[in-house]
């Protein structure tokens, strides 16, 4: 069943696409202008589409938390305060990363150096920021803060390119070099001429494996596991078989999705989007393992090791 809202963000993806072709030949003599003019795109979607305390900041430092790394982010193109920052303190340079519930870097064109930049960024901020309460599972598998890559096109225009297979083939690689457990990855990307990922992290617990044995060998070798222990799988999913929905009405239904984890005042919305089918429910990702235990803490790992498996 076709749903109104799927149209009205439709009709804005077409738009964003087509200010894009329009810019071509404006980037190529005023590339800093017209980044500018990208972010403020992604600024009015973000800002047509999330709740109205949810406001939105341009080219912030993020300030973070633990004391062996580096004490702030590079500059991000766009971040999404939370209701609670105080007013006077987001006008400033830098704010407080605790303040802040997503992050956004946005590009013109996206190429594989762009998702390695996003997967860095991300990692930075996730590590700078402390586990929020050591007794909860979430805490050691969700980030505090999201964060993604939002383009208007991409690179891979030549005759004979797979842009969607190059993208998997991308975040496969910096999954597995880069990420040392769920909460590092990059949570979104969205290019609007494309398709738009989102990140998925299934918990397979103990109780799942006991009952479906033949998957422990291959879980097993996947993960460099017994094949019998808890596991965290995870990766950005998106639908290489066919996509109905366009890459922008993904995308929001799938932050709204995720922004709704860490605030649940955000669920009813949220789920309405989900039941009106507003992102992907299927779709493949490249699975990256974790033992559960490693992720969490073994007593953690423990509690839920006769449940059935969830996903974040």
């Amino acid at each position: 069943m076709p749903h109104e809202h799927h149209q009205w963000l439709a009709d804005l993806n077409r738009s964003i696409v087509e200010s894009h072709e329009r810019d071509q030949e404006i980037a190529r003599r005023q590339g800093q202008r017209t980044g500018h003019r990208v972010e403020s795109r992604w600024d009015e979607v973000l800002r047509d589409w999330l709740p109205p305390q949810y406001e939105i900041g341009k080219r912030k430092y993020l300030l973070l938390e633990t004391e062996d790394g580096p004490p702030l982010t590079q500059e991000t193109d766009l971040v999404v305060f939370h209701p609670h920052y105080p007013e006077k303190l987001r006008v400033k340079e830098s704010v407080l990363a605790s303040g802040v519930a997503a992050a956004f870097s946005s590009r013109r064109t996206v190429d594989r150096q762009d998702i390695k930049n996003a997967y860095e960024e991300a990692i930075i901020l996730r590590r700078g920021m402390e586990i929020r309460d050591a007794t909860k599972e979430k805490d050691y598998l969700v980030p505090p803060v999201f964060f993604g890559l939002l383009g208007e096109s991409h690179e891979w225009k030549a005759p004979g390119s797979d842009p969607k297979e190059n993208i998997k083939s991308a975040t496969t690689d910096f999954d597995r070099d880069l990420v040392m457990s769920p909460r590092e990855g990059l949570d979104f990307i969205c290019i609007a001429d494309l398709g738009a990922w989102s990140r998925l992290s299934i918990v397979v617990t103990e109780r799942f494996l006991r009952e479906n044995q033949q998957l422990a060998p291959w879980l097993g070798f996947a993960s460099g596991t017994s094949g019998i222990e808890s596991l965290v799988v995870t990766g950005l999913r998106h639908d290489y078989q066919q996509q109905n929905l366009s890459p922008l009405t993904n995308f929001v239904g799938s932050l709204w999705g995720k922004l709704a984890i860490n605030d649940p005042t955000l669920k009813p919305f949220a789920d309405g989007l989900r039941i009106t089918n507003t992102t992907d429910a299927l779709g493949s990702f490249p699975m990256r393992s974790f033992r559960f235990a490693d992720m969490a803490t073994p007593e953690i790992a423990a509690r839920y090791r006769n449940h059935g498996n969830y996903h974040y």
